[in-house]
């Protein structure tokens, strides 16, 4: 991507799941955000939200981003989860209300 692009100066924490959260962040990296995708480990297999991540939708919904393993339940993953967050200018996330 080049830097001409109007979101270009802009770095994205991508924890989303369902269609809108990922549809919402390639969207800005189609307008030149630097995007990571940060997944739980052991993948999406079984959770419900939809397509393998071999799949031609999880290929396009997550096109052009950066991607990560990252345990949100143990602290040393929050730890680094803060890290990148303080270097990030947008975290986008859709999860269950609760």
């Amino acid at each position: 991507m080049t830097n001409s692009l109007p979101l270009s100066r802009y770095k994205v924490l991508d924890l989303t799941r369902a269609r809108a959260g990922p549809t919402c962040v390639r969207q800005l990296v189609d307008w030149g955000a630097q995007a990571i995708k940060i997944e739980m480990p052991g993948g999406r297999t079984g959770d419900g939200m939809g397509g393998n991540r071999h799949g031609f939708d999880f290929q396009n919904l997550h096109r052009n981003k950066r991607s990560m393993t990252l345990n949100l339940r143990d602290p040393e993953g929050v730890a680094i989860f803060k890290r990148l967050a303080q270097t990030a200018d947008i975290v986008v996330e859709n999860y269950r209300p609760g």
